[in-house]
Order: structure tokens, then C-alpha cells, then sequence
């Protein structure tokens, strides 16, 4: 299966993090691995989730240019689409366009974390599968990524505005908008603690969802957001089978990572210790909005996807910086291990509409139940 030998490719090289004087084979194996996950993404055909929606929303674009009050999608990811129709009927150019921009953007940024870019990236594969199988939101991610720069830098308007473009690919991403603001700030384990704890038992007394309902009452629930959030997580309930015994096992795993995080910022060497910390804090700010929303509002849950991001790198930093070697490789044994359940979980939950993994070379039109 594809799956597995990326994820063996992958994990192997990512041991090169670890070893000195690797730096250029390093940097060529990246860039290799990330055209490969591209070309792999352009070439899939009849997989994935959301297949026939974004097939179909591709095939009749032209009308909702024409009948904007009848789409239900962002304007920005209707003139992607509209663009590449205009030209030509394949969808597989728009695959390799959305690859290209999702995986490309995520990957230039992941390069710049010159010491950890191949543990990232094997990260990055078993948490997101690396986008090929890319929507609309994991597009707006990639492009929220870049406002980073512009936080570090203080510079409110560059990163409005990319802001507001990743908003017009998914509109989640205006949510991001708090990063601005969060990730310079310094708070103590005993504040975050206490923020994530209470956040936890706001979200089982259905806090979160209150609030979300009440807001939408009162922009008015026939408003685009409104419906959207509504239908959305309509279809996340049908989907997503026992909500609590997912949502006990994402806390599980919480408990240990979040701790972990928090202790090792002191390890972290200085050059990337003020990152370590960004990220942490968007990563912490992402687990608050999914404590408050994934059992009442699972669709609301959404909103930390861009956050939960981080994660990635945190993970990375934290197996690149321990001083022990043994330990070292004791961690990255155990990030493999990790890797592999966490790529299991995201396959098996829609096992159907990833396996097998069909390709332009091989269609089907066989619609999967």
C-alpha cells in the first residue's frame, strides 16, 4: 500500500534530524520527498473524502460564478476553480494546482525549520496524510502559515491581509486572527494548566456550544456562516460515530503530550526556544477550541485544525533537543510507533474512500457507500 511505503520512506529518513553533517543530502531529500507527495496528490482519482462534492462543484463552477447566491463556497477557492475551467475540463490540473499551492506552501515553510525538516515532514504525513487528499481548508492553512513571519515581525497589516486571503479559500481561517496576538505571549504551566482544565469541563457541560448557538441566533441562522456551521456539523454527527469515546481518546493523549510540551521549553536551545514557545502557545490556544466544542459543536472543533498544526513542530523540537543519545533514539523509535497509530486512526476512520488508492493511470467511477 502507498501509505505504508511513504510512511517507511519517510520515517527512515527522518533519522538524518538527528545525525550530524547530513545537511545536504538533507535538504535535496526534502525537496524530493515533497515533489513526490505532490505528484502522488495530482495523480489520485476517485479517493479521498469529499471526492464527488469537489468533482461535481468542479463541473458546474461556471453557474455558481454566474448564481453567487446559490454557492456555498468561499469566493476565492469558486475563481480557483472557475480559472482552471475556463481552460481546460481536467480536474486532475486542478489537483496538481491545489497540491502544488497545499503542499507547497506547507513544505517551504516546514523548510525553514532547517534542523527539523524531515522529522517535520514525516509528522506532517502521519497527522495530515501531507495534504494529498487537500481541501479548501487544509489550502487556507497553508496559506495562514506564512502570516508566522509577520507576527515575529509585529507587522499587523501584511498579516491581515494574508489573513483574508486564506479566509476567501475556507472561512475558518479568519479565526487565525488570534495568533497575531497569542503567540508572542509568555504564560506560566500553572496558567495554562488552568485554562486547558477549564476548558474541559466547560466543553462537557456544553459551554461552547451554547455560545456558538447563541451567536449564530444572533447574526441569524439563515446567514452563510450560520447554515454552513449548521450543515456541517449535521454531517460531522452522522459521521463521526461515538463522540465521546473519540473525544476521550483525543484528551488521553493530551494528558501526556501537552505536559511534556510544557516542561521541555527550558531544553529547547535559545535560537528556537522563542518559536518553540509561538507554537506552543497556538498549539495550547487549538486544544482550548477543541475541548469547548468537539462533543456539543463537533463542526466548531474546525476552527483549531490551523492551530493544532503546530503540533508537528513542537513534537520535533522536542525529539531534536534531548541531550541524551540514547534517549534520543529511545523518542524517535517511539515517534514511529506514534507516527504509525496516528496514520492508522486517520486512514481507518474512512477506510473506503482511501483504499485502494486509485490513480489517473486506473479510473473508476464506481461511487462508494
Amino acid at each position: 500500500m502507498i501509505y505504508i511505503i511513504l510512511y517507511m520512506v519517510l520515517g527512515t529518513f527522518a533519522l538524518l534530524d538527528l545525525i550530524k553533517n547530513a545537511e545536504k543530502i538533507k535538504h535535496i531529500l526534502f525537496w524530493f520527498f515533497v515533489l513526490v507527495l505532490i505528484f502522488i496528490s495530482s495523480i489520485r482519482w476517485n479517493v479521498g473524502t469529499d471526492w464527488y462534492s469537489y468533482t461535481d462543484y468542479f463541473s458546474k463552477v461556471e453557474s455558481y460564478v454566474e448564481k453567487p447566491e446559490t454557492n456555498m463556497m468561499e469566493r476565492g477557492f469558486t475563481y480557483l476553480n472557475y480559472i482552471v475551467k475556463v481552460f481546460t475540463d481536467n480536474y486532475s490540473i486542478l489537483l496538481t494546482l491545489i497540491a502544488i499551492l497545499t503542499i507547497g506552501l506547507k513544505a517551504r515553510f516546514i523548510y525553514k525549520h532547517e534542523n527539523i525538516m524531515l522529522l517535520s515532514l514525516f509528522l506532517y504525513f502521519c497527522y495530515y496524510m501531507a495534504d494529498i487528499f487537500a481541501v479548501r481548508q487544509y489550502l487556507a492553512i497553508s496559506i495562514t502559515l506564512w502570516s508566522i513571519p509577520s507576527i515575529i515581525k509585529r507587522r499587523f497589516i501584511p498579516f491581515v491581509f494574508i489573513i483574508t486571503i486564506a479566509s476567501l479559500i475556507h472561512v475558518t481561517a479568519v479565526f487565525f486572527i488570534f495568533a497575531y496576538w497569542i503567540y508572542p505571549m509568555r504564560f506560566s504551566p500553572q496558567l495554562i494548566y488552568i485554562s486547558l482544565s477549564v476548558s474541559l469541563i466547560l466543553g462537557f457541560v456544553d459551554i461552547g456550544g451554547l455560545l456558538a448557538r447563541l451567536a449564530m441566533h444572533l447574526a441569524g441562522v439563515d446567514s452563510r456562516v450560520g447554515e454552513k456551521l449548521l450543515f456541517y456539523n449535521e454531517e460531522t454527527l452522522d459521521m463521526s460515530g461515538n463522540l465521546y469515546v473519540a473525544f476521550a481518546i483525543g484528551v488521553a493523549k493530551r494528558a501526556i503530550f501537552l505536559p511534556l510540551f510544557i516542561a521541555f521549553q527550558p531544553h529547547v536551545a535559545q535560537i528556537d526556544r522563542a518559536k518553540y514557545t509561538g507554537y506552543l502557545n497556538l498549539l495550547v490556544f487549538g486544544n482550548i477550541i477543541y475541548f469547548l466544542f468537539m462533543v456539543s459543536l463537533p463542526v466548531m472543533a474546525r476552527l483549531s485544525t490551523g492551530f493544532l498544526l503546530f503540533e508537528i513542530f513542537v513534537l520535533a523540537y522536542l525529539v531534536f533537543y534531548l541531550k541524551d543519545k540514547g534517549l534520543r533514539l529511545v523518542t524517535f523509535l517511539v515517534l514511529l510507533l506514534f507516527g504509525a497509530f496516528r496514520l492508522y486512526n486517520l486512514i481507518s476512520v474512512y477506510y473506503d474512500l482511501y483504499v485502494p488508492f486509485e490513480t489517473i493511470f486506473a479510473p473508476t467511477d464506481i461511487i462508494r457507500e
